[in-house]
């Protein structure tokens, strides 16, 4: 599944406030093949891995707890906690 163009305000929000789905991820997720995310919210203190399309990707990151990471994300990889990937 490729992501949505964000030239266009409108696609920009509805991925970053979930329109389009959000998968909870933990350490015993199954990544959905070609699924690209967003965003990146820890429900609780999480250690973190995101391959970024653009820009830095994330590796062993500590998040806390609400610390939304916003990019476009073609994996994310939890090693401890809990987070939402909202769909790209």
């Amino acid at each position: 599944m490729a992501f949505e163009n964000i030239n266009a305000a409108p696609n920009y929000f509805r991925q970053s406030f979930g329109q389009k789905g959000f998968r909870l991820i933990t350490s015993s997720f199954t990544p959905v093949t070609g699924e690209e995310y967003r965003v990146i919210v820890p429900l609780v203190d999480s250690v973190v891995s995101a391959t970024a399309l653009a820009g830095d990707s994330l590796t062993a990151a500590t998040l806390p707890t609400g610390l939304g990471v916003y990019g476009l994300f073609s994996s994310v990889t939890v090693t401890s906690g809990t987070v939402l990937a909202y769909i790209a």
